[in-house]
């Protein structure tokens, strides 16, 4: 899949360097007018002459940071190429339907199938070729996460700031500490992203079309009324008819989705987000929301070091609770060189990664996930459903039928008064 961006010149570089290039020229023109009357031009005008060509090469070595279309398809395309180690195991990965069959035939119970007993192969930032600065903005970074396995996508959504643009969902990366200095080369709509992942994920043939999906929409920055709004018509536009029961809209039914069985989930899809957005149209979208004393992100380092007792309590509250771990999209950890490890030992389901750093912590996470975008916990993380059992008959046979339904037989010997 190649990239296709439109040309995109950064307005404000443009006219910058524009600028200095003339004010150059002037300033050269009237300095050496100057010198030669002085008697001084030669040295003037070499001075000159070296000023352009330093000039010259910073402009060669910057223009590869360039926003437009050259440099968006040369760096997005050799992310593309580092992707070739994913292409055998997309061939072979199998989908969810048939990863509970090999799963039931190894003797795994029905009542351990469940959505909480599951890490989901996740992508950090999704839609994004990173490292964050110059980093490419791209839905063929959805499409290529995607056939790597990933089953849960976190978003990073920012409103843009652009004259006119009313707030609108963008992805792209801004400068830590900053709420609208983009470092990424370009940003793109997410309803963009999100159309990308809803053709590839529900197409009509594919191992994968039946995966329950995870969107993960990390709000960042000040998002307005107006991005939450039109957020939720991106999502109503790609994923409607994917959307969980109304039973679990507006985070209602957050506390028994954990236990929710897989097969219930098929060709599904969960919308988490670290905001309610009370009052908005996108709140009766998002089914996972931030709760009271319940992490729903864990930094990486969160679950090093923790004593027994947190350790139990930690593997509790996770079994009953949809969790990530997903650096900021501008840390420093943002290579996601983390070993996931740590986290998954308390049962974290989403350990995102960006899937473009091929270090081996990538390696060895992407190896969990070489059969399917999924893979089951270790039995002592899981959680077992309660199945209470039907209630018992009557023992006298007359307290369910006829007319004496419900009516003890009084024995002989027992007189009423």
């Amino acid at each position: 899949m190649e990239l296709s961006d439109k040309p995109v010149l950064n307005k404000e570089f443009t006219e910058w360097a524009s600028g200095l290039f003339k004010g150059a020229k002037e300033a050269a023109k009237s300095a050496t007018e100057t010198a030669t009357s002085s008697g001084y031009g030669w040295i003037l005008l070499a001075f000159i002459v070296a000023l352009l060509i330093a000039t010259f090469i910073w402009y060669i070595t910057a223009r590869s940071k360039f926003e437009n279309t050259t440099n968006i398809s040369r760096i997005g395309n050799a992310a593309l190429r580092a992707q070739s180690a994913y292409d055998q195991r997309a061939t072979s990965r199998i989908g969810i339907r048939q990863y509970l069959l090999d799963l039931k035939n190894k003797g795994v119970p029905d009542v351990q199938l469940c959505l909480t007993n599951f890490y989901f192969c996740s992508v950090n930032f999704a839609g994004i070729f990173s490292p964050g600065v110059d980093a490419i903005v791209s839905p063929a970074a959805v499409k290529t996460a995607y056939d790597a396995g990933a089953r849960c996508f976190v978003f990073d959504i920012w409103p843009d700031l652009t004259p006119g643009a009313n707030f609108a969902p963008v992805l792209q990366i801004v400068e830590s500490g900053s709420l609208w200095r983009r470092i990424s080369l370009n940003a793109i709509p997410l309803s963009t992203c999100l159309q990308t992942l809803s053709q590839i994920a529900y197409a009509a043939a594919g191992p994968g079309n039946d995966d329950p999906l995870i969107l993960y929409l990390r709000f960042r920055g000040k998002p307005r009324t107006a991005t939450y709004t039109a957020t939720a018509q991106a999502l109503l536009g790609t994923f409607e008819q994917h959307r969980l029961d109304p039973i679990f809209n507006n985070c209602r039914g957050q506390d028994d989705l954990f236990k929710t069985p897989m097969t219930s989930l098929l060709r599904k899809v969960i919308i988490a987000s670290n905001v309610r957005a009370s009052g908005n149209m996108l709140s009766d979208l998002i089914n996972v929301g931030p709760k009271d004393g319940i992490k729903l992100e864990w930094s990486p380092n969160d679950p090093r070091g923790l004593g027994v007792d947190a350790k139990a309590n930690a593997i509790r509250k996770v079994q009953q609770n949809i969790s990530f771990v997903a650096p900021l999209s501008e840390s420093p950890e943002a290579s996601n060189n983390y070993d996931s490890a740590p986290a998954q030992e308390i049962g974290i389901h989403c350990c995102a990664m960006n899937l473009w750093n091929h270090n081996d912590n990538l390696k060895k996470y992407m190896d969990q996930f070489s059969e399917a975008g999924f893979s089951l916990k270790p039995e002592p993380l899981r959680y077992i459903i309660e199945i209470l059992p039907p209630p018992k008959y009557p023992q006298d046979p007359k307290w369910g039928s006829g007319t004496t339904a419900g009516t003890p037989t009084t024995p002989p010997a027992i007189r009423l008064p």
